[in-house]
C-alpha cells in the first residue's frame, strides 16, 4: 500500500473498485492488486497451486512461467500506450477464463486493469451457435456482435482509467465525485443527486437503498434511457454513510438477448409455415371437394398471417360463372357484393385482374389472384388489411399451389363436361343448357344479375335436307353454328336443342340489350350469307330469333316468350319468302 500512497491513491477506492487492478514494476514484479483482481485470479484452476503471494511476477502468477511472455505488450514499443492483450486462462471446474488485459504507464510502473469478459464471449459464442441452426433452416440471421468500448483514455488519477461511470454520494444522495466516464455515460452532467444523472427529477422508484447504503451493498438495479440500459452497482462507501455507484452500459447485452429471443420466435414461425404448407400439399392430394379444401385452407393459412377476415372465390369452367365462394368475417350480403363485382365485366373480359376497393367492407386490404398451371386466373383471394415483403411472401407460398389445385379441379370437370356437347355442331346441347341456366337463375336471386335468352330456329332446313341431301342440312347447320358462336362473349352460351333450333344464354344482359344483340346479329353474321349445294348453286342461310330477358319476363317463362318473338319473326320472314310445304 505503500506504492498507493506514493502515487496518492485512495487505498479505500482502491479495494472497492470492481475492476481488476494490478500494479507491477517494470521488472515486472507485482507490487499490488486490488480485491477485485484476486477474486478474478482466485478463479485459476488448482492444479496450479499458484498464489497471488508466491508469484513475485505476473508471468508467474498468470501462466506459472520463468520468464516473461515473448508477446507481452510491454516489451512491444511498435505500439502507444496504453496497450492491451487478451488471455485465457483454466478455472479451477475446467471452464476458460477470458480475461481482458489493458496496459497503462503509472509514472514508473504499469497499470495492470483485468476485465472478466468470460460472460461475454460466452453469449457470443451461443448466439454463434443459434446462427448456424438458423442457417440450416434457410432463415437468415442478422450476426451483430458484442462490442463493448472500453477504448477509455487512462489519466493520471485511477478512477479516470476506467469504462465504468463511478460515482460517489452520501447519506442523502448528494453527488460528492465522479469520475470522466460519467460525461460520455450518463444524459446529465450537472446534475446534484445521483438520480439526476439518469435524468430523473425524483428519486428512483425501488431504489435499492432507499433504507441506507449498509442494506444496499452489492445490490444491483437496471436503469432504461431512452434507447440505452445501465445497470448500476451499489456499494457502501468506506468513509461515512454514502454510497459507491458504478455504472455499466448493457444495451449490447440485452439487445443481444432481446435478439436471441426474436430470431427464436422467427424459427418457431418458420417451422409452423412448414409444417402447414406440407399438411396443405397433403389434403391437395388426396382431397376431391375443393370447396371443403378451401374452407380448410383458410383456417390454417389467416392464424398464420394474423387476420381473421378474408374471402375466396372459385371460377367455374363457364366463363363469366362462379363455381364456389369461401369467406371469413364476412357476411353473406356483403360477399355478395364482392362476387358481383367479380363478375363485372372488366373483370371477366381481364381488362383488370382485381376488383375496386370500393367494393370490399374494410378500409385496407390486399388481393391476391389464384393463378392456374396455365397462367391464367382461376380465382381470387381477398384479405383485411396490408401486409408487408415477409408475409407477402408466405401468402405467395401458399397461394401458388392452390392456384395449381383449383387448375386441376377445372380441367377434371371440362373432362366430365364433354357429356354435354352435341355431336354434329360441338355446341353444348340442352342438358348443358338447362344446367347453366339454373346457374344464372342462383346469380339473378344472389347477385341482380339479369340475363337473357335468345331463340334461334335455322330457315328452310327442311328443303336443304330434301332437295340437296342431309350432307348438305348439315352444312347449314354448322354454317349457323360457327356464326352464332362467333358472335357471342365468351361468358355466353350457344347450344343447338333440337334438328334446326337453336338457343343463346346472354349472361349479365337485359332484354333491350338481347334485342340489340339479335340486330346486330342480323346485320353482320347473317347478312347475305349463301352456301354451296348442288351443283354450284348458293343456298341462302338465314335465322329467325326471338329475345327475352329477366328484367322484364318472369324467369319460368322465359324460354316460352324468346320462342313467341322468334315465330313471329319466322312469320315476317316468310311473308318475302315462299314457304316450302
Amino acid at each position: 500500500m505503500d506504492l498507493l500512497n506514493q502515487l496518492n491513491i485512495d487505498a479505500a477506492i482502491f479495494e472497492a473498485v470492481q475492476t481488476g487492478i494490478v500494479i507491477i514494476n517494470k521488472d515486472f514484479h507485482i507490487v499490488c492488486a486490488n480485491l477485485a483482481a484476486k477474486q478474478i485470479l482466485a478463479q485459476i484452476s488448482a492444479s496450479n497451486q499458484t498464489k497471488l503471494e508466491d508469484a513475485p511476477f505476473c508471468y508467474n502468477l498468470l501462466f506459472q512461467k520463468s520468464a516473461p511472455c515473448e508477446d507481452c505488450p510491454i516489451n512491444d514499443n511498435s505500439k502507444p500506450w496504453p496497450r492491451q492483450k487478451s488471455i485465457t486462462l483454466k478455472k479451477t471446474q475446467g471452464d476458460n477464463l477470458f480475461i481482458r488485459v489493458q496496459f497503462s504507464l503509472l509514472e514508473n510502473n504499469i497499470l495492470l486493469t483485468l476485465h472478466d469478459v468470460t460472460q461475454e464471449v460466452t453469449l457470443l459464442r451461443k448466439i454463434d451457435l443459434m446462427r448456424k441452426e438458423q442457417q440450416a433452416k434457410n432463415v437468415l440471421l442478422e450476426r451483430r456482435r458484442q462490442n463493448v468500448d472500453e477504448d477509455r483514455r487512462l489519466l493520471e488519477q485511477l478512477l479516470n482509467h476506467l469504462p465504468e461511470a463511478i460515482v460517489t454520494v452520501n447519506a442523502s444522495f448528494f453527488i460528492q465525485r465522479k469520475n470522466k466516464a460519467v460525461n460520455s455515460l450518463m444524459p446529465s452532467n450537472n446534475a446534484i443527486r445521483c438520480h439526476e444523472l439518469l435524468g430523473k427529477p425524483d428519486p428512483c422508484e425501488n431504489c435499492p437503498a432507499e433504507h441506507g447504503f449498509g442494506l444496499a451493498a452489492n445490490k444491483k438495479k437496471s436503469h432504461q434511457i431512452g434507447s440505452n440500459y445501465l445497470t448500476e452497482t451499489i456499494a457502501k462507501s468506506p468513509f461515512d454513510e454514502g454510497g459507491l455507484l458504478i455504472f455499466r452500459e448493457t444495451t449490447r447485452e440485452i439487445k443481444l438477448i432481446g435478439k436471441i429471443r426474436e430470431q427464436q420466435e422467427t424459427i418457431t414461425r418458420n417451422n409452423e409455415i412448414l409444417s402447414k404448407l406440407v399438411d396443405l400439399g397433403n389434403q391437395m392430394q388426396k382431397e376431391t371437394d375443393a370447396s371443403f379444401l378451401i374452407n380448410s385452407f383458410l383456417d390454417m393459412f389467416l392464424p398464420i398471417i394474423k387476420t381473421n377476415a378474408a374471402g375466396v372465390i372459385i371460377n367455374d369452367i363457364r366463363a363469366g360463372n362462379l363455381w364456389f365462394t369461401a369467406q371469413r368475417q364476412i357476411d353473406n350480403d356483403q360477399m355478395g357484393v364482392i362476387a358481383r363485382s367479380y363478375l363485372s365485366r372488366d373483370v371477366q373480359s381481364f381488362q383488370a385482374d382485381t376488383i375496386s376497393s370500393d367494393f370490399l367492407p374494410w378500409e385496407k386490404s390486399t388481393q391476391k389472384v389464384l393463378i392456374g398451371a396455365d397462367g391464367k386466373r382461376v380465382g381470387l383471394f381477398i384479405l383485411k388489411g396490408d401486409y408487408c415483403r415477409e408475409d407477402n411472401e408466405y401468402i405467395k407460398l401458399f397461394i401458388e399451389p392452390l392456384g395449381g389445385y383449383i387448375h386441376n379441379k377445372l380441367l377434371l370437370k371440362q373432362l366430365e363436361e364433354r357429356a354435354y356437347t352435341d355431336g354434329l355442331t360441338g355446341l353444348y346441347n340442352r342438358r348443358y343448357l338447362d344446367q347453366a341456366l339454373k346457374e344464372e337463375e342462383e346469380k339473378l336471386k344472389k347477385y341482380n344479375i339479369d340475363y337473357s335468352i335468345v331463340a334461334v330456329d335455322v330457315n328452310r332446313l327442311k328443303m336443304a335436307n330434301d332437295v340437296y341431301g342431309h350432307e348438305a342440312g348439315d352444312k347449314l347447320l354448322l354454317t349457323v353454328s360457327q356464326i352464332l358462336k362467333k358472335g357471342v362473349r365468351p361468358t355466353d352460351i350457344v347450344a343447338r336443342t333440337g334438328g334446326d333450333e337453336f338457343f343463346i344464354l346472354l349472361t349479365n344482359t337485359k332484354n333491350e340489350g338481347a334485342n340489340s344483340f339479335i340486330s346486330r346479329l342480323q346485320s353482320e353474321g347473317f347478312n347475305n350469307i349463301y352456301m354451296e349445294v348442288g351443283n354450284n348453286e348458293q343456298f341462302p342461310v338465314t335465322v329467325s330469333l326471338g329475345a327475352a330477358g329477366t328484367d322484364v319476363y318472369p324467369v319460368e317463362n322465359l324460354q316460352k316468350e324468346a320462342d313467341r318473338f322468334m315465330y313471329e319473326s319466322k312469320e315476317a320472314y316468310y311473308k318475302t319468302q315462299k314457304r316450302y310445304r
